[in-house]
């Protein structure tokens, strides 16, 4: 027969993982969430739970779920199996969150249009159609500071060139010393364009490469590009854009 210290214990344990398993994800939210992540009508616990809408870096959100995975202890983190919906399409990745509010997104699948992104991003007068394939992305801050995976642009659009697609365009990410460095290409549509992107963690951006027009580019197209200065003997053209996030 089990003493009574025994079946205090007891109590008191299976009180204790009760109130953990349970416990509400809108408290936790409160405490816990990084100032990036904003969330609204929050229901279950911390461990499987809901919210119907929110935002992640500027990225509005809809039917946000969770899941606790807890082999993410084993490396120090808490981690989470997570699928939401933007203004358009889907988000699917696994978030470990770490020390000082900085989060780590593994197995990144999503698909949206650009415009979903434009409180994130600079996109004005860009449309088109984006999907990610991300193995890895660190976020410190509210900045990306380490990254591994890919983006291609689908149908992309730039109203300050022509009205019509300009054709899809593929970027791989990976990281560097001082920040993330991605390589860009034309996968087809009215250009020739190689470039680099690189993002550092003071959260300065830049973009340089060489681009042409091809022979069925629209006019307007060719006559924009004149103003990028005299192109090479390939009859390439030098472009930089550079900002801050």
């Amino acid at each position: 027969m089990a003493s009574p210290k025994r079946l205090i214990l007891a109590g008191i344990a299976t009180l204790i993982i009760g109130l953990i398993s349970t416990f509400p994800a809108r408290v936790a939210y409160q405490w816990f969430a990084p100032g990036e992540l904003k969330l609204g009508g929050i229901s279950g616990s911390i461990w499987r739970g809901a919210a119907a809408q929110g935002s992640a870096g500027g990225v509005y959100l809809t039917n946000i779920k969770w899941r606790f995975r807890p082999l993410g202890l084993l490396t120090g983190k808490l981690q989470f199996a997570t699928s939401s919906n933007p203004a358009s399409g889907f988000f699917d990745a696994d978030i470990a969150l770490g020390a000082g509010g900085s989060f780590t997104l593994s197995d990144v699948a999503a698909a949206v249009p650009l415009s979903a992104l434009a409180d994130a991003f600079p996109l004005s007068g860009i449309e088109g159609d984006v999907s990610l394939q991300f193995e890895e992305l660190v976020i410190k801050g509210g900045v990306p500071v380490e990254a591994t995976g890919t983006i291609n642009i689908a149908n992309l659009v730039s109203r300050y060139l022509a009205p019509t697609p300009l054709g899809d365009f593929r970027a791989e990410f990976q990281t560097a010393d001082d920040g993330i460095l991605g390589s860009v290409e034309a996968v087809s549509g009215v250009l020739e364009l190689a470039g680099t992107i690189r993002l550092t963690q003071d959260r300065n951006y830049k973009f340089v490469g060489q681009v042409a027009a091809k022979p069925n580019a629209p006019l307007s197209i060719t006559q924009q590009l004149q103003f990028l200065g005299t192109p090479n003997s390939r009859g390439q053209r030098e472009f930089r854009l550079e900002g801050q996030l």
